[in-house]
């Protein structure tokens, strides 16, 4: 029945994420000229991907330390700590992110489209 309803031609497709321009980051094309500045931009949307995922693979083991600390008072300051400097870290990836944003928009720059910004103050 249901491989029926998918091969009839009546199926009609649901379309594509980005209409075919990809998702995230790397929604646009690399623009020739500006291979460099494009690369970077696209790094720097990966390293805060990168930063989210360290954040949460450190909260887990922090949360296991603590959990597995069986009243070792060592051990659960040493789970809170994990905790803590991986918070602090965030909050530091985050601010990195937003500051850079709004200096930006300030300066009328989207810093983290170096790519655009090139094109922009090269005009």
């Amino acid at each position: 029945m249901i491989i029926n309803i998918l091969l009839s031609e009546k199926f009609e497709p649901l379309g594509t994420i980005g209409e075919g321009e990809g998702l995230g980051p790397w929604a646009q094309p690399t623009n020739p000229g500006n291979i460099i500045a494009d690369i970077i931009s696209k790094g720097i949307g990966l390293l805060t991907i990168i930063a989210g995922i360290w954040f949460l693979f450190q909260t887990i083991i922090a949360g296991y330390n603590y959990m597995s600390a069986a009243g070792d008072k060592a051990r659960i300051e040493n789970a809170g700590h994990k905790l803590t400097n991986s918070l602090i870290g965030l909050a530091i990836v985050v601010a990195a992110y937003a500051i850079l944003a709004l200096i930006g928009k300030f300066l009328g720059v989207n810093f983290l489209d170096i790519g655009g910004a090139i094109t922009t103050i090269s005009k």
